[in-house]
């Protein structure tokens, strides 16, 4: 009998040696496996491991692996050992886990125990802190293959595993956890310097505009009044004059009506999100010299218009930045514009065979700087680079989830006006 306890101290601490450097549970069990197999003889053995919640539980195995370990989680209501893992059994031993009625019920995750035919089966919990945190489950192909004196050295070795592997899952999460709020803190310094250059950049916009009203069509109007008075005085009106301030009043709308569209893109509103694109697409280029050939292709069925108002105005702006950057800077012979989706993502592609853009960087002030500032506020993934032609050429991808969260949809513009700034 010393004998023997001498032999399982020996392996025990030849357990605990290789559990030693590691800092992943999933590496730090399966270097133990073959230290627990010299101890108790096995074809499979695996590791449940509860969520902090207790309601689920991920599955480490060593060895070959079954489908326990292909999903990252599993209710623990549907487990095979849900017993040991809510503490209401101290341990399962099973001379045949295929016929065994325990390991088998409506909704149980199963399959495995039959296609690795895992027939001797002994099941004990892992604790730490006074709670059980999992379980160790060792199995084999034969019939009747282990004894309560086994359950009782597979119990030795869950004690001496459970607290190291518990301490990597907590050290694993706290690392996931502060990487989570470092992602987090990030997001919010770049939402809110891109919040505060799109809100200057849109109170340029409206000075720009007040100035455009002032200088031009206010001032149109100004002297339209002067005729007009003038021609009340003299008591009768040509009809070379009234075909003049006729000429005049219709400037005057066309102007008002670029300004209206600029500030709030209404074929978008009507009509949707491709043909506002194709509406300004072809604008741009009307008086480009030499001419801008255009392309539109729509294969998204629509999907755009699915999306809530604010989050298909920030794309519009997004697709409207970048040809208009096309246009001014990259001196291009063609624009071609993509609207795709798939059943959960929108995507939308402006390509360009002009000059190139070169690196660009996410945070820069202007267009650019608006289009990434746009794109994070809608939860957008907005992509910026080489066409892949010879000869230059700049393409820029912007994809979206179709059902974003409304908290993004709601920040999605915080202001209708549009900023077209340059590159």
């Amino acid at each position: 009998m010393a004998e023997v306890s001498l032999v399982l101290i020996d392996r025990l601490l030849a357990i605990s040696r290789a559990l030693a450097g590691h800092i992943d549970p999933g590496t730090a069990f399966r270097a133990t496996a073959i230290e627990i197999g010299t101890l108790i003889p096995h074809d499979h053995i695996d590791l449940a491991v509860l969520s902090h919640d207790g309601r689920m539980h991920a599955c480490y195995e060593a060895g070959f692996h079954t489908s326990w370990s292909e999903l990252a989680q599993h209710p623990v209501e549907g487990s095979p050992i849900r017993f040991v893992l809510w503490g209401k059994t101290p341990y399962l031993l099973s001379d045949n886990a295929l016929v065994d009625d325990r390991f088998h019920f409506a909704g149980a995750f199963d399959e495995p125990i039959f296609a690795a035919k895992l027939r001797s089966r002994i099941i004990v919990p892992l604790r730490a802190r006074g709670s059980v945190i999992g379980a160790l489950n060792i199995s084999r192909h034969e019939i009747g293959c282990y004894t309560l004196a086994d359950v009782a050295v597979a119990q030795q070795c869950a004690d001496l595993i459970a607290p190291y592997i518990f301490a990597l899952i907590q050290t694993e999460e706290a690392r996931r956890a502060m990487l989570a709020e470092s992602e987090a803190r990030n997001r919010v310094e770049l939402l809110r310097v891109g919040a505060s250059q799109l809100t200057e950049g849109m109170e340029r916009e409206r000075r720009r505009m007040a100035m455009d009203l002032h200088d031009q069509t206010l001032a149109d109007l100004a002297r339209i009044a002067r005729q007009l008075s003038a021609l009340r005085g003299q008591g009768v009106a040509r009809a070379a004059q009234l075909a003049d301030l006729e000429q005049e009043v219709a400037g005057c709308l066309t102007e008002l009506r670029h300004i209206v569209d600029a500030m709030r893109p209404s074929v978008l509103e009507l009509f949707g999100l491709r043909d506002a694109v194709e509406a300004h697409l072809n604008r741009s280029v009307s008086k480009a010299k030499p001419p801008i050939a255009v392309r539109i292709a729509d294969t998204s069925d629509g999907g755009a218009d699915s999306l809530p108002e604010p989050v298909r105005t920030a794309l519009y702006r997004i697709v409207q930045e970048a040809i208009n950057n096309a246009v001014r800077h990259a001196a291009p012979h063609r624009i071609d514009v993509l609207l795709a989706s798939t059943a959960s993502v929108l995507r939308v592609i402006v390509t360009d065979d002009g000059q190139g853009c070169g690196a660009v960087d996410p945070a820069a002030y202007g267009g650019i700087g608006h289009m990434h500032t746009r794109a994070a506020l809608i939860g957008a993934r907005l992509r910026i680079g080489q066409a892949g032609r010879k000869n230059g050429g700049t393409r820029v991808v912007v994809e979206i989830d179709r059902q974003p969260s409304r908290e993004l949809a709601a920040a999605a513009v915080p202001g209708e006006f549009a900023v077209s700034e340059a590159m």
